[in-house]
């Protein structure tokens, strides 16, 4: 996700399984990008990453490489053709689920909920408000000092309405929010993808 401040979030994994995330803050000159400053988290790491640059072409492709932990990470991302879903704030409305995450989210885009166990309220709003864009901004506080997802620290990134494949069938597809949020301070890191219910 790339959002209007040029924060670029991603995760990597294998089928279902989350292998490293990357939180990052991107200079563009089209067609050119270069990294200003950003982290990879992997098997529970931590990393800075560095010497990041690379292309993009807008609503196809972003392409190149950064370093993390000494390390070449390749980039190679799509474009979702999700993106391209006329959205509005109401789209979010309702309660969306997964294992271990319940959120019920009103009109307005507050939700309260669990999250990964947790209980938390918060906000899902649209990144630009009153438009039709695919992007919205997550903002999550605790409700309980002892849980990952503690009170007193604001947890936010960035979610999107995305496509999942209904078990058993080849054509058909739910949408889902798939979300990617961080304290300020990097310490704890969450994401998901929760199905409406």
């Amino acid at each position: 996700m790339v959002d209007p401040a040029n924060n670029i979030s991603y995760l990597s994994g294998i089928f279902t399984v989350v292998t490293s995330t990357f939180f990052g803050i991107a200079a563009p000159a089209e067609p050119n990008w270069t990294l200003t400053s950003g982290f990879e988290s992997t098997g529970g790491f931590r990393y800075t990453a560095t010497s990041g640059s690379g292309t993009y072409s807008a609503k196809q492709s972003l392409n190149g490489s950064y370093v993390s932990n000494g390390q070449t990470v390749n980039l190679a991302l799509n474009y979702d053709p999700a993106n391209a879903l006329a959205v509005t704030q109401s789209s979010v409305t309702g309660t969306w689920t997964q294992s271990g995450t319940t959120l019920t989210i009103d009109a307005a885009g507050g939700f309260t909920g669990n999250l990964s166990g947790c209980g938390v309220t918060g906000t899902l709003t649209l990144t630009t408000p009153g438009s039709n864009k695919n992007l919205y901004t997550m903002t999550v506080s605790g409700t309980t000092s002892t849980c990952l997802l503690a009170s007193g620290t604001t947890y936010s990134g960035n979610a999107a309405i995305t496509f999942l494949p209904v078990t058993g069938s080849t054509t058909l597809y739910q949408r889902s929010i798939v979300y990617l949020i961080k304290a300020a301070d990097n310490s704890v890191i969450a994401y998901g993808q929760v199905t409406k219910q």
